[in-house]
């Protein structure tokens, strides 16, 4: 009777701890995705290298060529890209109109969020957890 009760205890409290871990994971990866969104309203450096692996991730995209045909542009050197978007002159602004369509966690280091930003694209967010943090490795974006 007393392992019975020992285990179900156990079990109780693996499962709250579980909970509890998922729940910080949420928070950091909705935290990441704030960052790089708000950081490129801001044109903060210091916030969209928080956001992202910079000398890791890469990006891909569906963007219009000068022809006006759909072609996928890929970014391999996001380092240029996050100085670049910090060093916008005339930034968006803090005020933008973003959301987290979805986000999926697996294995506990890996987790895929869509999201939509401003109207004008739709992002697909890879973040992968190194060393108890959570950043952005990869994305990918389609206009709107």
């Amino acid at each position: 009777m007393l392992k019975s009760l020992l285990v179900i205890i156990s079990v109780t409290f693996l499962s709250f701890s579980a909970h509890a871990d998922k729940a910080s994971d949420k928070v950091a990866i909705k935290a990441a995705v704030n960052d790089y969104f708000q950081g490129q309203g801001e044109a903060s450096k210091e916030r969209l290298f928080r956001a992202f692996s910079a000398e890791h991730a890469t990006m891909v995209g569906v963007v219009k060529n000068d022809d006006g045909k759909e072609v996928i542009k890929s970014y391999k050197d996001m380092t240029s890209v996050l100085n670049q978007w910090a060093s916008n002159k005339n930034p968006a602004g803090e005020n933008l109109d973003g959301e987290v369509i979805s986000m999926n966690i697996v294995d506990d280091r890996l987790a895929v969020v869509l999201f939509r930003s401003t109207n004008h694209f739709y992002d697909a967010l890879t973040l992968a957890k190194l060393d108890n943090e959570w950043k952005i490795v990869a994305k990918a974006y389609i206009l709107q």
